[in-house]
C-alpha cells in the first residue's frame, strides 16, 4: 500500500540475549524450513480466527480521535516459525514493493501449538522480509544478523531507508557497562550499514559517532533535499530530541547538526529541541505539517502526538493517541511506539507498540508476552 505521507521514523529495542544465522530469503518447502512464516502447527478442532474489527475504547484519549486494532497486522505476526517475537519493529518500504522490518532482541525458531515457547537461542537483531502476507525471516552470523566487528558489543537497528538498489540502515552498537541485570547495556556506536538489494548484500559499514551522547538514526525523514535523522539524548529519567540532517538521501554524507536556530557541522552543538521523547519515536510529514508520535518516555503506556509547522522545532499541540491495554496486565510493560506510513491509509495511522515482561519466564509461556502489536489510530489531525 502506498499514501502521501512520506517516510517515518523511530528507534530502539530491550531485553534479551542471543542468537540470528546466514542470509536467506524464500524456501520451496516451508515445512522443512523454518525461516519462511507461512507453515503454522493446525489445530483441527481451533475455531476460525475472529476477524471482526475491534474497536476500543478508553477514557485514555478524546474524540475525533478513535482507535481500532489492526487484526490483519496483528495476525500476520503471530508467528510459529522463523522470527516470533521481538521489539524495535521498525519497517522500510524496499523499491519492489516489499517491506523490511527491523527487530532487536529477538527469537528465531519455533512457537508451540499452545502459544508457548520451547527454550531456544536469542539473537541481538533479526531482518524480516514482508511480500504480501508471507514473511521470510533472514538469517545471518551465529548470533544476529548483523554484528559489530568489535568484541562484545552488538547491534540494535535504528531506521532505514531504501532507493533503487541500496538499503542504508541505521544500527547502534551497544556494550555491557558491567553492572549486571536487564538494563545492563549503553550505546557504543551509531552506524551506517549500506545493503544491495534485493538480495541483502553487506557493501559497508560506517561508523558515525563514538560512545553517542545522542541515538541519531532513532527515526528518519526525507524531505525538501534533505534527510532528517533524529536522536534521542537521555538525562537522568529526561530524554530530548535532537536533529541531524545530511543532504541527500546518502546518510554517509556529511551530517549536519540543528543549533535551535541553525544548522552546524558541529555536533557538540546539537540543541535540545525537544522534551521526553522515548528511545523510538515517529516523525512523518503529512499535508505540509510534521508530525512528532511518541510514547511515554519511562515505558509508560500512553502513546502521544504533536505537530509543527517545522522538521526540527516547534512541536506543540499534545493530544494523547492511544494507551496501551497491556501496561495494564500482570507483568507486562510497553514501549517504543512507531508510525508505518507506508500502510497508513484512508486518514488512519498504523502503529505498533512492543510488549515485554519484567519477568524473563513469561517470554516462555507465552509468546505472545514479547511481540508487536499494531493499533490504527484516526482522526488524529
Amino acid at each position: 500500500m502506498t499514501t502521501a505521507f512520506t517516510k517515518t521514523c523511530k528507534f530502539m529495542p530491550l531485553l534479551i540475549i542471543m542468537v540470528v544465522a546466514t542470509f536467506f530469503l524464500a524456501c520451496k518447502d516451508e515445512t522443512d524450513d523454518f525461516t519462511a512464516g507461512n507453515f503454522y502447527p493446525i489445530d483441527p478442532n481451533a475455531e476460525e480466527p475472529d476477524t471482526t474489527t475491534v474497536i476500543l475504547s478508553d477514557t485514555c484519549w478524546k474524540t475525533p480521535i478513535s482507535v481500532t486494532k489492526a487484526i490483519d497486522f496483528n495476525q500476520l505476526f503471530t508467528r510459529y516459525s522463523g522470527w516470533t517475537g521481538g521489539d524495535a519493529t521498525y519497517s522500510v518500504p524496499l523499491p519492489d514493493g516489499r517491506t523490511l522490518w527491523m527487530f532487536g532482541d529477538s527469537f528465531v525458531g519455533t512457537v508451540n501449538a499452545d502459544r508457548s515457547r520451547p527454550p531456544g537461542a536469542f539473537h541481538r537483531n533479526a531482518f524480516v522480509v514482508q511480500d504480501g502476507n508471507d514473511l521470510t525471516t533472514l538469517t545471518g552470523d551465529a548470533t544476529a544478523f548483523m554484528e559489530p566487528a568489535d568484541a562484545g558489543w552488538w547491534y540494535w537497528p535504528g531506521h532505514g531507508a531504501a532507493h533503487g538498489d541500496t538499503l542504508q540502515v541505521m544500527m547502534f552498537g551497544f556494550k555491557s557497562t558491567g553492572v549486571g541485570g536487564m538494563w545492563d547495556f549503553a550505546y557504543a556506536s551509531v552506524d551506517v550499514v549500506t545493503f544491495l538489494l534485493p538480495d541483502f548484500t553487506l557493501l559497508s559499514v560506517e561508523r558515525k559517532v563514538t560512545d553517542p551522547p545522542v541515538n541519531y538514526g532513532a527515526c528518519l525523514l526525507e524531505d525538501g533535499g534533505y534527510t532528517y535523522i533524529y536522536g534521542m539524548e537521555k538525562a537522568g529519567f529526561q530524554k530530548f530530541l535532537h536533529v541531524a540532517r545530511v543532504s541527500g538521501t546518502d546518510l554517509n554524507g556529511e551530517w549536519e547538526y540543528f543549533t535551535g536556530t541553525d544548522w552546524t557541522t558541529d555536533p557538540a552543538a546539537s540543541a535540545r529541541a525537544f522534551a521526553n521523547v522515548s528511545d523510538e519515536f515517529s516523525v512523518f510529514k503529512h499535508d505540509n505539517r510534521y508530525y512528532l508520535l511518541t510514547q511515554h518516555h519511562i515505558l509508560g503506556g500512553e502513546i502521544y502526538l504533536f505537530d509543527s509547522d517545522s522538521p526540527a522545532i516547534g512541536f506543540d499541540r499534545k493530544r494523547t493517541v492511544f494507551c496501551t491495554p497491556e501496561s495494564k496486565e500482570g507483568n507486562l510493560f510497553t514501549y517504543n511506539a512507531f508510525v508505518h506510513t507506508q500502510f497508513s491509509t484512508n486518514g488512519e495511522l498504523l502503529v505498533s507498540y512492543n510488549v515485554n515482561s519484567s519477568v524473563f519466564a513469561d517470554l516462555f509461556k507465552n509468546a505472545d508476552n514479547y511481540r508487536p502489536y499494531f493499533v490504527l489510530v484516526k482522526g488524529w489531525e
